[in-house]
Formats: structure tokens, C-alpha cells, sequence
């Protein structure tokens, strides 16, 4: 069946990678339950909560520069271990200290060594793949993610009340066996831009060296507006780890963990599912297109979780439209900016839509808590749709934008 022979002829490099991703996200038990450690086990309110992770954020914004620029100059699969590495080492010893502000900040010092990686670990992808398939191989990837991802949040609903600590070393482990598939099975990416590249591309990569990312951000209308669509979308998106376990938390205060750790599961089985199909059958539209139409599902799935609020079977149906939204997004992300930006500034890019879009999670994040604490859920929900809106506007305006500019991409 085509669904599954679309992935068919990505190199071997990537086939590990999506191995990788999902024994990572196995273990990935942490992240999806952060805002209930902070606001059960810790005792924060929501304004705190956001506070907290305000401050986190803006500690690893710098992270993302550093993380592209690292991508960029140095080789993307060493830069991977290495912080893997270090990440391993300290998830495991914050799992074996008693639960506190102290094991947490342990923990977010290991998660920023995984920042430090993120833009390598796109750039390692870009790297591997020729261009006509770079699409499928980032949608190769965000399957692999979500399919490890499956289990991880119901466990750690299971686990979060007595076994929380445990959360913590699995997630090591995880990201401990990921290192080893990438350090004996994926080869030196710089070895094979040369294979990869085209003649064309690479005259254009030695014209890039005289610029920087900036300079190339500015010189292209479509990258700017992509960029404001992007950082909006992501602002909201963060809403999935913060508004929404407190929404269904205060509607369920005994049992909302594992509630929204079902929904979190939800979410991954429907990425599963459906990200082949919607690959395979959206196969010959546009990205901006793709980007633009999962943005607009993102806003229908916000208001859905507005008029939710008390009713589980709507959390599902909520997440439903979160999610095909969220596989239209994310599968585009990587693509579009591997094709509109020289080869030796592709971490750099990713660096600085990473920087843009923790940038804007924090301020959606601290606003959304601030009207959650004082005035409640509905306004929260109503400020995350106008962010999510701008998105929709700016995403619409780069589909006729974007074939303007780069129309050899549409030939």
C-alpha cells in the first residue's frame, strides 16, 4: 500500500533516526506532565506555573541560537552525543533526589543540553536527504516521535502520584539508547552534503558565507512572514502542556492527570494513524498551503476546548482537530526551511524560529495563567485563539507570498 511505501528509499540514516525518536519518546514522561508537578506536587498556581516556566524558557532561548550556530560549524552528529550525554547523566540524578524546586532545576539544566541539540538534529535530517524527499523524512520522524509517545503520557499518569521519580530515570535511559543507535548507525552528515548538493546549491552556500541569517531572513518576505506564523502557532501550541492540563485538572481535580494523560495519548495515536495518510494524500499540495490549513484546524480545535471545559468526550473531540492540525504543521516545519535557506545556515534558521517561537510560548503562557487564575478558563481559551488567529492571517498571506518568490520551488 502506498501509505507505507511513501517511505520507502529515505537512506538508512533516516530509517534510525525514526527508531531513535521512538524509543526517546518511550521514556519521554517528564515534559507532558510538568505543569501538574508544578501546580499538585509543588503546590504553584497557575500564574506561578507559568512564572516558572517563563523563567525556564528564557534560560533556554539562548540555547537555540547557540544550538544553530553549533549545528552550522561544527559536525551535527558529534554535537548530538555530546549533549546527549549530558542530558543522560543529569535526568537520572534528578530522579534520585527527593522532588523539588533543586531536582527540578537539575532536570531543566539536562533539558537544555537537548535544546543545545534540537536545530543539529534537524539539520542532521536536512543533511542525510536529498531534497525531493525531505518531506517525507521529517514526517518519518514526527511519526516516530509520536509513536513512542503512545504510552508514555498514560504511564506517567499512572506512575505521577507514587512513582514520579521513576519518570525521571526512564527518560534517560530512553535518550541513552537513542545515542547509541545515532554513535554506531548514522554516518558523518558533513561527508555527504557533498553528495547531496547540487552544483547550483553549492555556489549558493559559498555566496551565504558572506551573510549572515538575519541578513537572509530580512531579504525574504515569505521567511519573514513564515517565521511570525510559526512563532504564533507554537505560542499557542504550547497551550497542549500548559492551559490544558490545568483546564482538566480544575474541572477534575482528583483524577485529572490521568484524564489528561489519556488525552495525551490520544493525540499520539491519532499522529500515528494519520500522519501516513495525510502525508500521502496532501502529497502534491504546497507547503505554505499545509501550514496554512493546519493553523486554521489548530483555532477550530481552541475553540472546542473552550466549549469543553467538564466534558471528557469533548476533550477528545477537541484533540482530534488539535492534532490533524498539529500533522499538517509539523510536517511542513522542516521542509520549507530546508528549501529556502542555504545548506550552511540551516541550523541557524532552525535556531532562530526555535528562539522565536519559546519566545512567544512564554508570553502566551504567562498572559493565559495570569487570565486563569483571575478570571478563568474561557478567557484563557479566548486569548490563545486570537494568537492562534494571527497565525491564520500570516500563513495565508505566505501562500501567494511564497509561489511569488519562489516559484522554481512550484515548477
Amino acid at each position: 500500500m502506498k501509505i507505507f511505501t511513501q517511505y520507502k528509499g529515505l537512506k538508512k540514516e533516516n530509517y534510525i533516526l525514526f527508531l531513535g525518536r521512538i524509543v526517546t519518546n518511550l521514556g519521554a514522561m517528564i515534559w507532558p506532565m510538568m505543569t501538574l508537578i508544578l501546580n499538585k506536587k509543588l503546590g504553584l498556581n497557575a500564574a506561578e506555573t507559568a512564572t516558572f516556566i517563563i523563567v525556564s524558557g528564557i534560560m533556554f532561548l539562548p540555547a537555540n541560537l547557540v544550538g544553530g550556530h553549533l549545528a552550522d560549524k561544527y559536525n551535527k552528529k558529534r554535537v548530538i552525543i555530546y549533549c546527549d550525554i549530558v542530558s543522560i547523566i543529569l535526568f537520572v540524578i534528578s530522579g534520585l533526589m527527593p522532588l523539588s524546586f533543586y531536582s527540578l532545576c537539575v532536570l531543566l539544566v539536562g533539558a537544555l543540553f537537548q535544546t543545545l541539540e534540537g536545530p543539529a538534529y534537524q539539520a542532521l535530517v536536512a543533511a542525510i536527504t536529498p531534497a525531493e524527499k525531505r518531506e517525507k523524512a521529517f514526517s518519518l520522524l514526527y511519526l516516530g516521535s509520536n509513536i513512542g509517545l503512545i504510552m508514555s503520557p498514560t504511564l506517567a499518569g499512572f506512575l505521577f502520584n507514587d512513582y514520579l521519580w521513576l519518570c525521571f530515570i526512564i527518560s534517560g535511559l530512553a535518550i541513552s539508547v537513542s545515542t547509541v543507535l545515532i554513535g554506531l548507525f548514522v554516518k558523518n552528515p558533513e561527508s555527504e552534503d557533498e553528495v547531496i548538493s547540487s552544483d547550483g546549491e553549492k555556489e549558493e552556500n559559498k555566496e551565504a558565507d558572506k551573510q549572515n541569517i538575519l541578513k537572509i531572513i530580512r531579504a525574504s518576505k515569505s521567511l519573514i512572514l513564515f517565521i511570525i506564523a510559526f512563532s504564533f502557532y507554537q505560542g499557542a501550541y504550547s497551550q497542549f502542556g500548559y492551559l490544558m492540563p490545568l483546564d482538566i485538572s480544575k474541572a477534575y481535580p482528583e483524577n485529572g492527570s490521568l484524564i489528561y494523560g489519556t488525552v495525551n495519548s490520544v493525540n499520539c495515536i491519532i499522529v500515528v494513524l494519520c500522519t501516513p495518510l495525510l502525508t500521502m494524500l496532501l502529497e502534491k499540495m504546497p507547503l505554505p498551503k499545509k501550514y496554512a490549513l493546519g493553523t486554521l484546524l489548530q483555532t477550530i480545535s481552541f475553540g472546542m476546548f473552550l466549549l469543553s471545559f467538564g466534558v471528557i468526550a469533548g476533550y477528545y473531540v477537541s484533540i482530534t482537530m488539535f492534532t490533524l492540525g498539529e500533522i499538517l504543521t509539523t510536517v511542513v516545519i522542516g521542509a520549507y526551511l530546508s528549501e529556502r535557506v542555504p545548506e550552511n545556515y540551516r541550523g541557524r534558521i532552525y535556531g532562530v524560529t526555535s528562539f522565536t517561537s519559546a519566545f512567544m510560548s512564554g508570553v502566551v503562557q504567562y498572559v493565559s495563567g495570569s487570565l486563569f487564575d483571575n478570571i478563568g478558563t474561557g478567557p484563557a481559551w479566548i486569548f490563545s485563539i486570537v494568537m492562534t488567529m494571527i497565525a491564520v492571517v500570516a500563513s495565508f498571506v505566505l501562500v501567494k507570498t511564497d509561489r511569488k518568490e519562489f516559484s522554481d520551488l512550484y515548477t
